[in-house]
């Protein structure tokens, strides 16, 4: 079992750097699947053995071989979060389906929520293939087939109604499309009720962000990055959301 969780954590990191690519890439519109990696400061082409995960960076001092320009604390922090999201998986369901489908999905809220904290955008192509790994993964891990093509519909189906309901009353959307792709991925992993819960934790942490970064004075007309709130609140509600249930059908009966 050890073996197993160290691998993991291996291939996690691995993915973690492939996810600093689409971090770095996508919200440019870049090609994310061809093309070596440059540094952004000289363009210098970066070689392997300066792109092993967290290993490099630290060799390197946190700066570029060839510029000596800083490289982002983001690039080591968010391989290591992607190693130990893959462990703990790993190491709560051992080496199966179930813990490839609670990994992928808690690797696609990172990197989505990464990239709306910093461009206020949620690509679609996160989201769909999210979907289509929720779906395909679904018989064997999750809420079920049934189920994941239920909370697909109520997850976006939800979000849309709330914009759309919004626009008519203000005269512009609440939230955009990408929160609607991004909830009916949610839907497609969680299932149609947990989809409701994250709706509400999103709203929660994005409440409390509020109120302790900007002293709760915000803007009626400001924007959030609602798309990282989301994402969460859906990784609250897969670690604790059976027992937060448990506990609050306990206060209603």
């Amino acid at each position: 079992m050890t073996l197993a969780i160290a691998l993991a954590a291996v291939l996690g990191a691995c993915l973690g750097s492939f996810g600093n690519v689409l971090v770095h890439r996508m919200p440019r519109d870049e090609q994310v699947a061809r093309g070596r990696s440059r540094c952004p400061s000289c363009g210098m082409q970066i070689a392997w053995f300066d792109n092993l995960p967290v290993i490099s960076w630290l060799l390197l001092r946190g700066r570029c071989r060839g510029c000596r320009a800083p490289i982002a604390w983001r690039y080591p922090l968010v391989e290591l979060a992607s190693a130990a999201l893959a462990g703990a998986c790993v190491w709560i369901h051992g080496p199966t389906l179930p813990a490839l489908w609670a990994f992928v999905f808690l690797y696609l809220l990172l990197i989505i929520g990464l990239i709306d904290w910093a461009h206020m955008i949620i690509p679609h192509g996160l989201t769909v293939s999210g979907i289509v790994l929720g779906l395909a993964l679904a018989p064997w891990a999750g809420p079920g087939l049934a189920d994941a093509i239920l909370g697909l519909l109520v997850g976006g189906g939800v979000v849309l109604a709330l914009s759309e309901g919004y626009r008519l009353a203000r005269g512009q959307a609440g939230m955009g499309g990408g929160d609607v792709m991004l909830m009916a991925m949610v839907g497609t992993f969680l299932g149609p009720w947990a989809a409701a819960a994250v709706l509400a934790a999103g709203a929660l942490l994005g409440t409390l962000f509020v109120v302790i970064a900007r002293a709760g004075r915000v803007q009626g007309t400001a924007k959030l990055p609602f798309g990282t709130f989301l994402a969460g609140g859906a990784a609250v509600i897969l670690a604790w959301g059976e027992p937060v249930w448990a506990w609050y059908l306990g206060l209603l009966t």
